[in-house]
Formats: structure tokens, sequence, C-alpha cells
């Protein structure tokens, strides 16, 4: 029997090249994602913990909190998840505000429908125009009418 023949310094080399294009898209993509973490971190600075929010000096109706989220989260320059997380995290705080226990009751059972807030979602996205936006303001409405039922129900 002879030796398995040493692989051809042609496949290494291949190999190498393969590697080190890997290696490069790694730091190119992790430096793009530093960016728009910093750009994030900036904006949710800026926007949320330099200013008041504005259920902190007014009393806002829970549309106008899923309004704020949606606004907000539409100009959010960070990837989508950071965004899609925090819209929640807005609305739960806009609606622990202010005493909210009629507007709660007055929903009754409607809350713990899947059909809950997707009639007035459909309404406020009437204004957005394009697919991509479309999308995304849906994403940021449904998740502000969950944290609205989601408070609605703890509240009880």
């Amino acid at each position: 029997m002879s030796p398995p023949d040493a692989p051809r310094s042609g496949t290494r080399r291949l190999l190498l090249v393969i590697a080190a294009i890997v290696a490069l898209m790694c730091v190119a993509f992790g430096y793009a994602i530093v960016q728009q973490q910093g750009s994030f971190r900036a904006y949710r600075t800026a926007t949320l913990e330099t200013v008041t929010p504005p259920w902190r000096t007014e009393r806002l109706e829970p549309e106008a909190c899923v309004r704020f989220a949606i606004d907000w989260g539409m100009a959010c320059p960070g990837l989508g998840t950071w965004c899609e997380s925090e819209a929640p995290r807005l609305v739960t705080e806009c609606m622990a505000s202010h005493d909210r226990s009629a507007y709660c009751q007055s929903l009754g059972e409607t809350v713990g429908s899947t059909e809950f807030g997707y009639a007035d979602c459909t309404r406020l996205r009437a204004e957005v125009t394009g697919k991509h936006t479309q999308r995304s303001h849906k994403k940021f409405c449904a998740a502000g009418y969950r944290a609205i039922a989601q408070h609605c129900r703890s509240a009880r």
C-alpha cells in the first residue's frame, strides 16, 4: 500500500482564501452591528432618557400611547428586533403612568381576543405608504396593542 497523497497546494490555497474572505466578512458585519448599536443607543437616549416622555407631562389615551410607540419605532435607526422590543415597553410604561381601570373595564373580554387592536391598527396604517413601511408599522402597532391587552389583563 502506498501512503495517501498530500493535499495539493492549490486546494490548501483555496481554503485559505475562503477562510480569509469569511473572516473579513465577519469583521465587516461586526463593525456594522456595533455602529448600528451606537446609533440605536444614541437615539434611545436622545428620545427617551434626556427628554421627558409625553405620558409623564400629560395624560395620553391608550391609542396615543400606541401612536407614540409606532412613531418612535418607525424612526428608530437600530436593528428591527431592538426597536420592536422597545415598542411594547413604551406602551406599558405609558399605560402604567395613569389609572386605566375604567378603560380596561370598558374593553371587557376583548383584550383576550387575537383580533384585539386589529381594526385600530388597520385604520392607523391606512395613512402609511410603501410595503416595507406598512410591515414595520404593523409590527409596532400589534406590539403596542398586545402591551395594552397585557396591562388590562394584569390589572384585573
